[in-house]
């Protein structure tokens, strides 16, 4: 009999959802046994339960101080954004350009274009993104940035401008092994400067980063972009939940993934964050596409798997 382990993180998912799941694992498939389990757990009183069966754990965000008894384990891990590109790249998916700011880099803007965006290899819900002059990015090392600035930890790249429109524009789609969970589309609030064309960046106030609290999110059901999504998971094939970040070029109409978010901090349906965005926005992210059940079967699929 499989046994599936979820890891449950305060704040970042309802234990609801988990609950809601494992009774649905159960009524479907009886051989199965779900355990929940909190992500700081040092002392699981259930580890002998596990000790002889196939065991899958499966933790959405890295796991604290929980150590699975045995088994293969499934857990967010934030890998750079440099890496994700690479991978993706190697698979045929559309990734703007980008290079490390080094010591030495001069950005030609004939290649680059007057602008470009500058961030951090290891930054999070678009911290510290800035557009920059093509002509003036620069290296600076770590001790020159403040603290807790992710430049202070990590490399910082340059990467291709993506032109989505007059007001910034993303997809968010979160996919669990590869089967989407919901999809936003979330466009930058208008009280922001509109940018008339991909290169007017001189008036100031204009804003590239569409992921804002005051931003207008709608549910998206965009064949292309889920479907782009579904296909970045094949990269990431031992992160099981990813939220990936997608943007339209208004020009071209090309899609490019700006990042997976492998970290797995993507569980929206019901983190605190999440609420907050759907309550806003008077949207229902686990309505969408029925996300509970979507995760009750492709968490029944992995512990199948493993007891194979």
């Amino acid at each position: 009999m499989p046994n599936i382990i979820l890891v449950y993180q305060p704040t970042k998912m309802a234990m609801s959802d988990y609950q809601t799941i494992a009774a649905a694992i159960a009524e479907k498939r009886p051989d199965i046994k779900t355990f929940i389990v909190d992500t700081k757990e040092t002392n699981w009183a259930e580890a002998e339960k596990v000790s002889q069966d196939p065991t899958i754990t499966i933790s959405p965000l890295p796991i604290k101080k929980f150590k699975p008894p045995r088994g293969p384990i499934f857990e967010g891990y934030e890998w750079p954004k440099g890496q994700q590109y690479e991978w993706l790249r190697e698979i045929g998916v559309s990734v703007p350009d980008w290079v490390e700011i080094t010591p030495d880099l001069i950005l030609d803007p004939e290649k680059w274009g007057p602008y470009v965006v500058v961030k951090p290899e290891l930054g999070r819900r678009g911290a510290e993104v800035r557009i920059k002059r093509t002509e003036r990015v620069r290296h600076k090392p770590q001790s020159a940035y403040v603290e807790n600035h992710p430049g202070s930890k990590g490399a910082m790249l340059a990467q291709h401008f993506v032109y989505t429109g007059r007001w910034a524009v993303n997809y968010r789609v979160a996919t669990l092994f590869g089967k989407t969970l919901f999809c936003w589309r979330c466009e930058i609030d208008h009280s922001f400067p509109p940018l008339e064309s991909r290169n007017e960046f001189g008036g100031g106030g204009v804003t590239i980063v569409s992921n804002k609290k005051s931003s207008r999110y709608t549910l998206a059901d965009d064949k292309e972009v889920i479907a782009l999504a579904e296909r970045v998971h094949e990269v990431f094939p031992n992160q099981p939940l990813l939220g990936s970040d997608i943007v339209r070029d208004a020009d071209t109409g090309e899609l490019y993934v700006l990042e997976a978010s492998p970290r797995g901090d993507a569980w929206y349906m019901s983190s605190d964050t999440g609420y907050e965005i759907q309550s806003a926005n008077d949207i229902d992210l686990t309505k969408q596409f029925g996300a509970l059940e979507i995760a009750t079967e492709m968490l029944i699929e992995k512990a199948l798997e493993a007891a194979r």
